[in-house]
Order: C-alpha cells, then structure tokens, then sequence
C-alpha cells in the first residue's frame, strides 16, 4: 500500500475514534483539576509539615502546564481531527481561550509578583476546576428526571459537599461535629439563618468565605449558575435544558432563557455592590480592627442580606452593641432583604416595563412620536407582590410598634429610632432572621405577629421561603369571595385560575402539617422545653427565615435532624418534593359524576 494510502486509512480511522479520545482528554482535565482543588483544600485546611507542604505546592505549580497541554490538544483534536476541519467552532471556542489564559499566567508569572503567589496559584486552579463543574451542568439533566427532581437532588448535593468542607480542620476554630456541620451547611444552603454554634468564633476566616458561598449559591439555586456557565462556556443549551430551566425560574419565554439568567445574576450583582458600598459607609468602624475587617463585614452582610439567609460575623449578630443603635446601617439591610425577597419574576418584569416607559419617553422627546401607553405594563402577579408586601410591611410595622412600645422600643429614646426598629422588626421575620433585639425578651403578641409574617414569607422564585405572599393573598381572597356568594377569585380585573386557587390551599396546609409534625416531634424530644419556643424555632426553619428564642443551640441531636429536614422541605418546597417524586399524570378522558360534600 502507498504512503499516501497509508495515511488516508490512518485519518479515517482516527476520526472514528476520535470521540473517544477527547472524551479521554476530557476526564483528564476533570481528574487533574479535580485532584489540584484537593490538594488546595489539603494545603489550606489541614496542618501539615514543611516538607510535605513544600512538595505539594511543587506539584501544584506545575498543574498549568499540565493543564494548558490537554486542554490545547483536546481542542486540536475537536477542530481538526474530522472530515472538514473548523479553526474557530463555537461550541469549542473555550477551550482555546483557557488553554490560552494559561499560558499566560505560566509566562507572565514570573514577572508579575502578584501571580507567583501561592494565593493566587490556588484561586487560580480552583476557579478552573469550578468553571469545569459547571460546565457540565447538563450532567445533572438526567433523562426521566423532572425539573423538580433535579432542583431537589441539587440542594441536596450542595447540603452534602458543604458539610463535608465544614469538617475540614482550618476551617472551624475548633473541630465540631457532623451533626452541627450539617445543620449550619443545610441552614446556608437553605439561606435559613439557624445557628446551632456562634459564627463569629466557632469559624475561621477561611469558614465564613466557605459558608458565605454557600449562602450565595443557595439562595439563587444551584442549578441557575450550573446552567448559566453550561450556556456560557459551552456555547448553547439543548432544548430539554431549556424548558427544564425555565420551570425552575417560572419563565415563559424559554427562547429568550440566557438573556433571562444573565438579567438575573446581573440584577444579584449590582444591587449586593450597592449594599457592600451602602454597608461600608453605613456601619462605622468602631467595632472593626481594619479596613479590611470593615470591607469584609460589608461583603458578608450585603450578600447574606440579600439572599435572606440572617448569618453575621459579629458576636450577637445585630444585636451587637456598635450596631443596635445605627439606624442608618439597618435601613440598608432591610432595603437588601426585601429587594432580595420580591423574587425575579417581579423584578424582570418591572425591568421590561420601565425598558417599555423609557423608550416610549425617548422616541417622544427626541423624534417627536406619540407616547405609547401599554395596556399591561405591568401583569398581576407583580401587582400582587407588590400590594402584599407593602401592605404586610405597613401593618407588620405598626403591631410592632404598639406591642414593643413599652418595651424593647424603650431602649431607643428618639421617633425615628423606634420607628426604624418597628419597621426592621417588621421586614426580618420575612425569612430574613436578623435581629436588633433579645429575642427572649419580646412581648407575647409580638411573638405571635413573628409567627404569622414568617409563615406567610418572602414571594415566589425570591431568595425567601415561606408559604409566599401570592398564596397568602390568594386564599385570602378566595375566603373574601366565597363570603360574597362568588365562585371565583377576581384580582386586578382578572380572574385566578381555579388551579393557583387550589395549589394555594394545598400549599398552606402542607406547610402547616409539616410545622406541626415537627412541633410535635420535638416536644417528644425535648420534654423540658416551652412549646412556645419550640412552635417558634419550627416556623422559623420552614419558613428559612432564622430568627430564634435562643432555642436551637440547646436542643438535642434527634432534634437538630427534625430542624434540619424542616429547613430543606421549607427551602425546596413540599410540592416540589412531591412533583419529584410523583409522575405527572395524564389526563383522562372520562369524568365522574359531581357530588356536593357538606364543608359547613
């Protein structure tokens, strides 16, 4: 056989395995990524002696390189091992770039002090290594698994490796155990705000950063940042990706998907910067030893304002005497929590119809056209948030007001300080959790007024649990117009559909059994405990809100498992669970015949 024959069947058959091959090159890079984030977590969070220390970072050094080889011949392969050879494919675009970046880091390193350090070798790696998970975000989209399932099987995910990074050494200042490790993982998962041990000392620095990513990732979902980097790394979505997405956010535009998750995280984005701005120059620096202590501070709290999760880093949290008093400082906080708790649905649709309003205001101005009024700027789930919420802060206000009056309200002399604390005592307990009181010492009604504004919660698709402030007003209404003899609901001259009427009551009755099997598990469990206090600490964990009486860290392990399953049933949702758990069934095509039941 000739040469040139020789080389045609060796080409030939080197396209045919060549899926094989990258696929190998793929779980490489995976595998030598995954094994440099290991030895990262090795060298920050267990002690170790010199020589070893010095090896590892050796090894370390040289991943780069090693990584910048499989990446540049994976890509080599992809473009040009096959029948019409691409220079520049989309969908294999990233591969370039990164093998790119890292040749520009091992040339450039030696010349640039900030890259040879050790810090930045290992912020480096491990943002590769994430930016690879997340990649392969459809890995997650499992055929026959609903979108239900999938977001369910996330957080659990999430729960599983946060508890495990807790459980490092150097993370905590001293070593706790599994169970409390689960429970703070699941309550900054869940963007609760429970604490079964003191944040400020029981973590290192390196903790706090770890439970603050878990806040942030938590509260927006894991699944919205693994398919936001699938979509943005890999150069598109499948259209099963697509509506599996757009279910879990509750959009209806699944053409326009990243556009809407870029909207998304951009909005998180830009309003926590203003909080960590707002935060720094709101909060002093009486009870900071630095600048950087202060900028810190100022990060944790806007993020874990925004996601409604209620974690501090000081001692007593709020409650904290250099910020007890700084009214300033709590008005940017409850402005975090309620921005972060409205949801996205709300905020996306405010962005379009302030996009429609400016545009229409420009083109008159400029080009002289005829304003353009849209019948529906805005749609009725927006305006229902929006009324609820400001109607649920004005009189969750007010009750504050006059029950803490005579109270917790006497340690602040002037009307504007105690009108700030009945107005933040009116947003925290929508799933936020901080608190600028004793929680022990409030009054009995006021207790009872935490209960109702945090069972009813944040809204939907928000970084908030609770049952939501749709379904709240929903079944509100629903009892308003079976009073008046009317079989439907009708909100903003439009009807609600009979199927959000009766999801709303099933999901006020399933939260209310699920609170009350776990009153009653732990009133089993903990005998010598007030049922006051233990009614309260389970609406708090379904609701993820986080505030308590100072009960949690007394309770017992039994007790700290109910607490735990409450707080992810609170965040997921019992009829998410159930949706994927249950098959959709499809609809018959018989009927029976109706009866009326005797209700009354």
């Amino acid at each position: 056989m000739k040469l040139k024959h020789k080389i045609v069947d060796f080409w030939d058959r080197l396209i045919l395995v060549r899926e094989r091959i990258v696929k190998w090159f793929e779980w490489a890079i995976f595998l030598v990524l995954l094994l440099a984030f290991a030895l990262i977590i090795y060298q920050i969070g267990f002690p170790k002696e010199i020589e070893i220390q010095t090896k590892v970072d050796g090894f370390l050094r040289e991943v780069p390189l090693i990584t910048m080889i499989l990446y540049f011949v994976k890509w080599l392969l992809t473009n040009f091992i096959r029948i019409s050879p691409k220079i520049f494919d989309r969908n294999q675009l990233p591969d370039l770039v990164f093998s790119g970046l890292l040749l520009l880091y091992i040339r450039m390193r030696l010349h640039v002090p900030i890259l040879e350090q050790y810090w930045f070798l290992y912020l480096l790696l491990s943002v590769f290594f994430i930016v690879r998970v997340m990649r392969e975000g459809s890995l997650f989209n499992r055929k026959g698994m609903t979108p239900s399932g999938l977001f369910v099987t996330s957080f659990v995910m999430l729960i599983l490796v946060g508890t495990a990074m807790l459980l490092v050494p150097n993370v905590t200042s001293k070593n706790i155990s599994f169970i409390d490790a689960l429970f703070t993982a699941t309550s900054a998962v869940c963007v609760t705000g429970l604490a079964v041990v003191d944040t400020s000392t029981a973590f290192t620095a390196i903790g706090k950063d770890l439970l603050l990513v878990l806040i942030q990732i938590g509260g927006l979902g894991l699944m919205t940042f693994t398919n936001f980097f699938a979509v943005l790394f890999k150069g598109g979505m499948s259209f099963r990706n697509h509506l599996i997405l757009s279910d879990l956010i509750q959009s209806d535009k699944p053409n326009s998907l990243f556009s809407t998750l870029i909207k998304i995280i951009g909005y998180t984005f830009i309003i926590e910067v203003f909080g960590i701005i707002l935060i720094q120059f709101t909060s002093g620096n009486s009870i900071f030893n630095g600048t950087s202590e202060s900028w810190m501070f100022s990060i944790f709290h806007s993020i874990s304002a925004f996601c409604n999760a209620g974690f501090s880093t000081v001692p007593n949290g709020l409650f904290n005497g250099g910020l007890r008093y700084n009214y300033n400082f709590q008005l940017v906080i409850c402005a975090l929590i309620i921005l972060g708790g409205v949801g996205f649905p709300v905020v996306l649709d405010l962005y379009d119809a302030l996009k429609s309003w400016v545009r229409s205001f420009f083109r008159w101005v400029f080009f002289k056209e005829r304003f353009i009024f849209l019948a529906r700027n805005i749609n009725v789930h927006t305006r229902l948030v929006l009324t609820t919420t400001t109607i649920l802060l004005a009189v969750g206000t007010v009750l504050y007001f006059i029950t803490e009056y005579n109270n917790t309200l006497l340690d602040h002399p002037t009307f504007y300080g105690k009108a700030v604390q009945s107005f933040f005592g009116s947003v925290t307990p929508r799933t936020a959790g901080f608190n600028t009181v004793d929680m022990g010492g409030l009054m009995q009604g006021t207790i009872l007024i935490y209960l109702l504004l945090m069972w009813i919660g944040a809204s939907p698709s928000s970084t908030g649990g609770g049952i939501k402030t749709t379904t709240f007003a929903i079944a509100f209404s629903n009892i308003i117009s079976l009073a008046r003899g009317k079989n439907r609901v009708d909100i903003f001259k439009r009807e609600v559909t009979s199927s959000s009427v009766a999801r709303a009551f099933a999901v006020i009755f399933l939260s209310l059994l699920i609170i009350g099997i776990s009153v009653f598990l732990i009133s089993i469990f903990e005998p010598k405990q007030e049922l006051t206090k233990i009614a309260f600490e389970c609406f708090s964990a379904y609701s993820t809100v986080g505030l308590s009486l100072n009960l949690t860290p007394q309770l017992g392990t039994s007790s700290k498992l109910v607490l735990i399953v409450t707080m992810f049933l609170g965040r997921v949702g019992m009829f998410t669970l159930l949706f994927g758990i249950f098959k959709k069934m499809h609809s018959s095509s018989h009927q029976y015949p109706k009866e009326n039941v005797l209700i009354i």
